[in-house]
């Protein structure tokens, strides 16, 4: 499990409240309780410390992905839960760091960044799976990678907005959903449900021209436990 506090609440609540470009490393250090020389080697740059738990994030992913034995649908649907679960383990920071990246025009663009590196992360576990082997495949491999992160994305912004929106296994149902329309490149392997080859059983009742509702709704309960039988 990832460390939830790898960017302090109180550095990313200081950049918001006194402004990105007008915080000092030395006040970001002191906010979190650190010596500027350990915020350098924890973090490197102000940039990097807002990201850093989405670096940890990203290498989790990976490992997830490399390490799963599952089925390839199953193997996404886990790695979603990993970025889902990791983003809103700590409510506080991830509300600050939304706020954060929604006021400073340079973060968001390497948000996007990180947003591509995700999708990266997914094509590659496909690749490796060797799902990715003819010109169609890997087409259709890149708009599932792109896919997954939308449906993180969507899902994420529905938890900053309300907690109670949304949730981890409403996150799963949707990418399942989604991986679904899949099914013949994530699990070639799979045989396919057999159809019933049996003809439709036709069930037969005799009614009066006069009889009332509820004795149709009898006869034909008696005709049906007839056909069970």
């Amino acid at each position: 499990m990832i460390s939830s506090s790898a960017v302090p609440s109180a550095a990313l609540d200081l950049l918001i409240t006194q402004g990105f470009d007008t915080t000092s490393v030395d006040e970001l250090a002191a906010t979190a309780g650190m010596s500027r020389s350990t915020f350098f080697r924890r973090f490197g740059s102000k940039e990097n410390m807002v990201f850093a738990d989405q670096e940890m994030i990203i290498t989790h992913v990976k490992t997830t992905l490399a390490a799963s034995s599952v089925s390839a649908t199953q193997t996404l649907i886990d790695a979603a839960h990993v970025v889902f679960d990791q983003y809103t383990m700590n409510p506080e920071a991830a509300q600050l760091r939304h706020r954060l990246l929604s006021s400073v025009p340079s973060l968001r663009e390497r948000e996007l960044v990180s947003t591509h590196r995700y999708e990266r992360a997914f094509y590659d576990f496909l690749s490796a799976r060797e799902l990715t082997n003819t010109a169609p495949h890997r087409a259709l491999s890149l708009g599932i990678s792109a896919g997954l992160v939308a449906i993180h994305n969507d899902h994420l912004r529905l938890w900053l907005r309300d907690p109670s929106a949304t949730d981890r296994e409403h996150l799963a149902a949707d990418v399942s959903l989604f991986l679904d329309r899949f099914a013949d490149l994530l699990d070639p392997n799979h045989a396919p449900k057999a159809k019933s080859s049996k003809a439709p059983r036709v069930v037969v009742s005799v009614l009066d021209a006069g009889d009332d509702e509820q004795a149709v709704l009898d006869a034909v309960s008696k005709a049906l436990r007839e056909h069970r039988d």
